[in-house]
């Protein structure tokens, strides 16, 4: 059997105040749908037995109307192909209020795809058996919590009458490079044991944009396929596409198939403490990599051991003409008190991520306080003035 797995499209996302000059929509946001437009491509070109997409259709679980229309086209185009297609609610696109439910159960009514969500009043509560010729597929949506979630896995059984049992995932792997991914909202995790034990050949994950194999124990293979697209400077190194699974005479296999986005360029690091401003410029033109173009795309630098005055003297020089050509740039100083400071515009995580960031590590709580019921409440309302969560 030939299944692609893909993963994390998130669409709907945008970045940056910069407008796409053809749609008139936020590039970025353009590049997302760029970016699943020509996955579907290819996935129609492989005409594979299987498409999996394990989890974060949407960006927000109040996706825009653009977002739901390029999901339905696209997801119409593999059921006009007959392609059999799985795909499950990830943590993005699944509220933490249960009742409000998700928008991506809808393209269930599509022949030959099957979506997978834990609305209440959904036929199968979250979690679907779905067979495709010899294999059995185990689509299990994300829960509203991370306990109900792993009490879901734990019940799981293979179907031995089948040749090959697959599970689709989204979560995080504990003990995974040991720590956990990237203190998303509603993010969930799962201990490494639940999958490597539970008899599956292959486990389909979503969540973790950096495709990588999960090093278990058990004869179980399981993989993160990656995104189709960056979303942040974090994610620079990605390399942006999906998977194309093997299933095929008692062995599990798969390659990485990758899709072109914008380039997002990050030089190495340059430590600037013995260095003059003149050599610093020297030093980051010397990295300028001359295989790629920087004109439109992402540029990020850090600079160590130099002062207020010589980054202003190195912006006047160099860095605001690497701005006029780039699509948009990182700098971020880290001066000789070692007090770092980010002079980009960038904006790593969103509002509710970054006021649980902030409640965690910067805030002064009073021991007295509940500090994690003090987050949740916070991020609940948050999301319903974000319009992400109805109120109860």
């Amino acid at each position: 059997m030939d299944i692609v797995h893909f993963s994390d499209t998130h669409l709907g996302f945008r970045e940056f105040n910069r407008v796409d000059p053809e749609t008139g929509i936020n590039q970025r946001e353009q590049d997302v749908y760029d970016a699943f437009t020509s996955l579907v491509d290819r996935v129609l070109t492989i005409d594979p037995d299987l498409v999996l997409h394990a989890g974060d259709l949407f960006d927000n679980v109040r996706p825009n109307n653009r977002a739901v229309n390029l999901a339905a086209e696209q997801f119409s185009r593999l059921s006009e192909a007959g392609i059999p297609t799985v795909l499950i609610a990830g943590n993005h696109d699944t509220p933490k209020i249960s009742t409000t439910g998700t928008i991506t159960r809808a393209l269930d009514r599509l022949s030959h795809i099957e979506a997978v969500t834990s609305d209440p009043g959904s036929n199968d509560s979250g979690y679907r058996k779905i067979p495709v010729g010899g294999t059995m597929i185990h689509a299990l949506s994300d829960e509203p919590t991370e306990e109900k979630l792993s009490e879901r896995i734990k019940d799981l059984k293979p179907e031995e009458s089948y040749n090959w049992n697959v599970l689709v995932l989204h979560a995080g792997i504990r003990t995974l490079e040991g720590r956990v991914f990237s203190g998303e909202f509603n993010e969930h995790h799962v201990d490494k044991d639940l999958i490597e034990n539970r008899g599956f050949d292959y486990v389909a994950l979503g969540h973790y944009h950096k495709r990588m194999e999960v090093d278990l124990s058990s004869t179980t293979k399981a993989v993160y396929c990656g995104a189709p697209e960056r979303f942040s400077f974090n994610e620079s190194a990605y390399e942006p596409g999906f998977v194309r699974v093997y299933l095929k005479e008692n062995e599990v296999s798969y390659v990485e198939e990758l899709i072109e986005t914008r380039e997002f360029i990050t030089l190495n690091t340059i430590e600037g403490e013995d260095l003059s401003v003149r050599e610093i410029q020297d030093e980051i033109k010397s990295r300028l990599p001359e295989d790629k173009d920087i004109n439109g795309s992402l540029l990020s630098l850090k600079i160590t051991g130099i002062d207020d005055n010589s980054y202003s003297l190195l912006e006047e020089r160099l860095l605001d003409d690497l701005r006029d050509r780039a699509f948009e740039t990182s700098y971020k100083v880290v001066g000789p008190s070692e007090l770092e400071r980010d002079a980009s515009l960038l904006r790593f995580s969103d509002l509710r991520t970054e006021f649980s960031d902030f409640m965690k590590n910067r805030a002064e709580l009073s021991d007295d306080l509940d500090s994690a019921k003090l987050i949740e409440t916070g991020q609940k309302y948050l999301g319903i003035a974000l319009g992400d969560e109805d109120e109860d």
